[in-house]
């Protein structure tokens, strides 16, 4: 038995006072030529004009609010409560999709009842604005969540996102605790991000991720060790980054 080819695809963006970014997001959503989806914008009780450029598109967004929340991840489960797709995709603040035709292209194909999670490689954009192909696998659990589409369905299942003050590797616990036959990789880049993201400013993000990795079994204590020790590396001495990746 195989999906409906063009099932409802909801694209949720979270925001908090990043009015800069967020307008080439919108645009990246909206700019997609595949008709069957919904936006919802979450938007944390911004002050820096992020309200009134989200009034500016309104009557292309299927819901919007503007309230505080608990942090990025509760945001995102309230624009999953919210969402009416048979899919899910998370494109945060400042990160764009990497063509306006990636949800058309991806749900031209028709997928197996089996395949629940679809992801992809993504690319990075630099500061001087050239990009980076990052290359990701769900064997190793390396996925990015903006380049993730998955079935709302999902959540009923393995619950929402763990939301607490410092924990900022939710989404990798969930997509961990997900069967490996719901995985398919898609051959589509879905995204394009940028590289000072939530997770990519906190050392505490990654030790959280090389944690979760052992807890999972995606590596044992001495991979653990010696990843940790050239992640902190890495951070220490950036200058350094090229040659520590060959160690």
């Amino acid at each position: 038995m195989t999906y409906n080819t063009h099932p409802v695809i909801s694209v949720i963006t979270v925001c908090y006072n990043a009015v800069n970014e967020l307008e080439r997001t919108i645009l990246s959503v909206l700019n997609q030529t595949y008709n069957n989806m919904e936006y919802i914008i979450i938007d944390g009780g911004s002050t820096d004009g992020s309200i009134e450029l989200i009034k500016k598109y309104e009557d292309k967004i299927s819901f919007w609010v503007s309230e505080p929340d608990k942090g990025i991840y509760d945001a995102m489960n309230k624009g999953i409560a919210k969402a009416n797709g048979e899919w899910v995709n998370l494109m945060n603040t400042g990160d764009i999709f990497a063509s306006n035709t990636v949800l058309e292209e991806i749900f031209n194909t028709e997928y197996n009842d089996s395949v629940k999670f679809l992801y992809s490689d993504n690319y990075y954009l630099r500061k001087d604005q050239t990009k980076k192909l990052a290359v990701h696998s769900h064997k190793n659990m390396s996925i990015l969540h903006q380049s993730t589409i998955y079935r709302k369905s999902l959540h009923n299942i393995h619950g929402i996102y763990i939301v607490t003050p410092k924990l900022i590797v939710s989404d990798y616990l969930f997509f961990s605790s997900l069967p490996s036959d719901y995985f398919k990789k898609v051959n589509t880049i879905i995204s394009i991000n940028t590289v000072d993201g939530v997770s990519s400013q906190s050392l505490w993000c990654g030790t959280q991720y090389l944690f979760g990795r052992v807890v999972f079994r995606q590596t044992t204590m001495s991979e653990f060790v010696t990843a940790y020790f050239k992640f902190r590396l890495k951070r220490m001495f950036p200058f350094l980054a090229s040659l520590i990746g060959k160690i």
